[in-house]
């Protein structure tokens, strides 16, 4: 079983993709933990795709949700600026918060919450996929 969805690069627009997320989400009874994780995860990357991926213009971003055997799979694709969050580390993590440098954190507790996160370029495109363990 397996939607997509296609949208702007609109912060906005992380209502409509968190509702078909958490649409898809509610067909396998997945508890209210594992749908919290996987949405923070989710609007990381989809906030960081509307900031960064495009500068200052607005591109288009498309998302393919999977059930494969026990896990959700989520892509995500933009034609934006290439950028791999699988490299990007905060080395701020265990620091006092008033000594950290801002951006990572998110990054980070995407890393946290997912069971994988890979990344590759192709044809000009970003695809990140990350895996969540379902719990039941």
């Amino acid at each position: 079983m397996n939607s997509s969805i296609k949208l702007k690069s609109k912060i906005e627009n992380w209502k409509i993709l968190s509702q078909f997320i958490e649409s898809f989400l509610k067909k396998y009874y997945c508890n209210k933990n594992f749908v919290y994780e996987f949405l923070l995860s989710c609007e990381e990357i989809f906030v960081n795709i509307c900031f960064y991926a495009y500068k200052n213009s607005e591109g288009e971003i498309s998302v393919d949700i999977y059930l494969i055997k026990n896990y959700i799979k989520i892509v995500f694709f933009d034609n934006g600026i290439k950028f791999d969050p699988t490299k990007f580390e905060n080395k701020n993590i265990n620091s006092k918060i008033y000594n950290r440098k801002p951006g990572g954190l998110g990054i980070f507790l995407v890393k946290k919450f997912m069971n994988s996160m890979k990344y590759a370029r192709k044809d000009n495109k970003n695809i990140l996929v990350m895996t969540k363990k379902l719990g039941r």
